[in-house]
């Protein structure tokens, strides 16, 4: 695998700020549902806030994290992997790039 097309380059580095933004709203969201509910708990809350903060910091350095064209197959492949990018999103790279992406995520089953 190579690097992606240049116009693919600059529509991931467009697309990067909404998407970091986006899947950090999401574990927001995770965030206030585990916290919503430590009433009587707040021990086993506090470690499940811990393990998932973990387990999303991860997640974030692997879609984000260094992150230029040489591995930005990989990048759009554990986004989409993440759920942080959509179809419509990845409609807008080119198709070689969806097919890369596509393969990758198959073999991450």
């Amino acid at each position: 695998m190579s690097s992606i097309p240049e116009k693919d380059w600059k529509r991931l580095s467009g697309l990067k700020e909404s998407l970091l933004n986006s899947a950090c709203e999401t574990i927001f969201r995770r965030i206030e549902q585990i916290s919503s509910t430590r009433k009587d708990r707040e021990h086993e809350t506090y470690l499940e806030l811990w393990k998932l903060i973990n387990k999303e910091d991860e997640a974030i350095a692997e879609m984000f994290n260094d992150l230029k064209r040489s591995n930005a197959v990989f990048k759009i492949a554990a986004l989409k992997h993440h759920g942080v990018l959509t179809d419509k999103q990845l409609a807008q790279f080119s198709q070689a790039t969806q097919e890369q992406v596509a393969r990758l995520c198959e073999y991450r089953r």
